[in-house]
């Protein structure tokens, strides 16, 4: 009988310490370290709902891609005593707009001198971007792999411009960083994150075969992405005797239909709408 008895004291203890568990919330003990989720913080990472421009309009591109990104791979000169001099790199979050404006082509991003990107920065402010259209599996959900030329990728190189409170370019990138990232309130408010600015140099685009292009920074900022031409062109000319022949357009049903010869050697066609 006594031993019965233990057994379902013991089975008591058991249910009580289960039942207690079950009450508690998982995120006990780690509340401060938890940020206040809000409206839109599990909005996607597409904004704009565009198709990107076509791979020949380089500026373009550069411009879509940065304003589609959230996240840029930065690349630093190290200042750790054991690789100094050594290239770093660290994933930052990063933004050219709020969410559903329209891009801007200036990447806004906070550094804190915790991180040893902002303390490499704070020695030398030279640094590079590298940004991928599968940053958010744009390639990889259409069968490219992210490493094809095809799936464009950008590296801008710059410097890091720290910008001072109370600037009109200031308020504009805090709330971008803000609708991108509502986390970023609490960063502020716990690490000391600042604002910067990459102040761009050189812009490289692979976005097809053949290597990258390079585009101006003039090029680059009075590209507009969103604006795409809606004439029918040809990459380069071909015979004649196999053009594609436009047998069909009608304006109201915004409906172009081509026709190609069997043995032309045209194989892929753009059209820019």
């Amino acid at each position: 009988m006594l031993r019965f008895c233990g057994v379902i004291l013991v089975l008591m203890l058991v249910l009580l310490v289960i039942t207690g568990i079950e009450s508690r919330s998982p995120q006990d003990g780690f509340v401060a370290f938890v940020p206040v989720m809000e409206s839109n913080a599990l909005e996607g990472n597409d904004v704009t709902n565009d198709e990107p421009p076509p791979h020949t309009e380089y500026a373009k591109m550069a411009r879509y891609l940065v304003h589609k990104a959230e996240w840029v791979s930065m690349g630093s000169i190290s200042t750790v005593d054991a690789i100094k001099g050594y290239p770093m790199v660290n994933i930052i979050a990063a933004a050219d707009s709020a969410h559903g404006e329209k891009s801007t082509g200036t990447l806004f991003f906070y550094l804190t001198m915790l991180d040893y990107t902002a303390q490499d920065l704070s020695k030398d402010n030279r640094l590079t971007v590298l940004l991928s259209m599968d940053q958010d599996l744009d390639c990889s959900k259409r069968g490219v792999d992210p490493m094809e030329p095809t799936c464009a990728r950008i590296m801008i190189s710059g410097r890091a411009v720290k910008l001072a409170e109370g600037t009109e370019e200031f308020d504009f990138g805090t709330n971008a960083m803000f609708s991108r990232h509502p986390a970023a309130k609490h960063w502020l408010e716990t690490h000391n994150f600042f604002l910067c600015k990459l102040d761009i140099v050189q812009i490289a685009v692979l976005d097809y075969y053949g290597g990258p292009h390079y585009v101006t920074v003039e090029e680059y900022m009075n590209a507009d992405p969103e604006s795409h031409s809606n004439s029918l062109e040809l990459s380069k000319p071909i015979d004649s005797r196999f053009a594609p022949e436009i047998i069909a357009h009608t304006d109201d049903e915004r409906t172009i239909t081509v026709k190609i010869k069997k043995d032309s050697p045209v194989r892929h066609i753009n059209l820019e709408v």
